[in-house]
C-alpha cells in the first residue's frame, strides 16, 4: 500500500482510450460507501456522470479541465443542504434492517442526532456534510492506487452551474473525483512527490 500511495498523484491528462473495468468501478465505489461518516449517516450521494454530452457541459463549468471529459469515469459527490426528520427515519429504518433491532431501542439515538443537527445552520449543516464527503472521498483515493487505477480529485470548478446542470435541487455539488489511466504526455507524472518530513508533521507531546 505504501508504493501505491506513492505512486499516485492527481492526473492532469488522461489516456482516453484507456477504460477502467466495470468490476474495478464497484470496487472504489465500494470503498467510498465503506467510509466512516458521524453517525453513520452517509449525508452525501454520488452521482456517476456517463453522459457524453453532460461531461462536455461540466468540463466548461470547470474551467476547461480535460479530467472531466478525457478520465475513463467522473464522480461527484452532492450533500444533502437540509437533514430533516425525513433523513434521520430512514438511516433508522436502515438500521433496523441490517442489524435486526427493534426501532425503539433506537429512540435515544434518533434523538441525539436530531438535537444535533437541529442546531446547525444551513451553511453550517452544508459545511459538515461536506466533511463527510471528504473521508469518503479519500476512501475512493486509495482503493483507486490500490488497483494501480489514477484519479484526481477537483474543486476548481463553478459549484452553483453544476447543479444547474445536474438539475440538483435539494443536494449540492462539492467535490469532483475522476479515475482512469494517465498519458504518457502527462509530464507531472514524473515530478516527485512533495511532502512534509514526519518530524515536520508530527509532533509529540
Amino acid at each position: 500500500m505504501k508504493n501505491a500511495l506513492a505512486w499516485r498523484y492527481a492526473t492532469q491528462k488522461y489516456d482516453p482510450t484507456k477504460k477502467v473495468s466495470e468490476e474495478d468501478m464497484q470496487e472504489i465505489l465500494e470503498a467510498i460507501n465503506s467510509a466512516p461518516t458521524s453517525y453513520g449517516l452517509q449525508p452525501f450521494k454520488l452521482i456517476r456522470v456517463k453522459s457524453d454530452e453532460l461531461r462536455k457541459q461540466l468540463r466548461a463549468a470547470s474551467y476547461d479541465q480535460s479530467p472531466v471529459t478525457d478520465a475513463s469515469d467522473l464522480i461527484i459527490f452532492t450533500v444533502n443542504r437540509n437533514m430533516d426528520s425525513e433523513h434521520i427515519d430512514s438511516y433508522m429504518k436502515r438500521i433496523v434492517e441490517v442489524r435486526q433491532v427493534e426501532r425503539e431501542k433506537l429512540s435515544r439515538f434518533e434523538q441525539n442526532i436530531a438535537g444535533v443537527l437541529g442546531t446547525l445552520s444551513s451553511a453550517e449543516l452544508i459545511a459538515w456534510n461536506t466533511k463527510q464527503a471528504y473521508i469518503g472521498l479519500g476512501f475512493g483515493l486509495v482503493m483507486a492506487a490500490h488497483l494501480g487505477i489514477d484519479s484526481t480529485p477537483m474543486e476548481g470548478f463553478q459549484k452553483e452551474k453544476y447543479d444547474e446542470i445536474l438539475e440538483l435541487k435539494d443536494d449540492h455539488a462539492v467535490l469532483v473525483l475522476t479515475f482512469g489511466y494517465r498519458s504518457g504526455e502527462d509530464h507531472t507524472q514524473h515530478h516527485r512527490k512533495v511532502r512534509k518530513t514526519l518530524e515536520q508533521l508530527v509532533t509529540i507531546k
